[in-house]
């Protein structure tokens, strides 16, 4: 099934923001849409992701980021973590 593109614009026509429809499914029609203003750095990117917004309580739901290290990646952090303590121990080596 070929997907398309879904649209989202205001009240004036101006788009607001326009995808893909993925894996070409259809999508429930938008009925409403609602808007949620965060404060600058209300939430750390780096650490969370915004899943969703609770409609009742007008709140995002975040969930934590979790990447995957590659066992590259997870050697080099053992790594650095016996140098630190290795500089601990040893009153300063580094």
């Amino acid at each position: 099934m070929k997907s398309g593109m879904r649209i989202i614009y205001d009240q004036d026509g101006e788009i607001v923001t326009s995808f893909w429809q993925g894996d070409g499914s259809p999508r429930n029609e938008i009925k409403k849409l609602g808007y949620v203003d965060l404060k600058y750095d209300e939430i750390d990117y780096n650490i969370y992701r915004i899943v969703k917004i609770d409609p009742e309580t007008k709140k995002p739901v975040i969930e934590r980021i979790h990447p995957e290290l590659t066992p590259e990646e997870k050697m080099r952090e053992l790594e650095d973590q016996i140098l630190l303590l290795a500089n601990e121990n040893t009153g300063g080596i580094l």
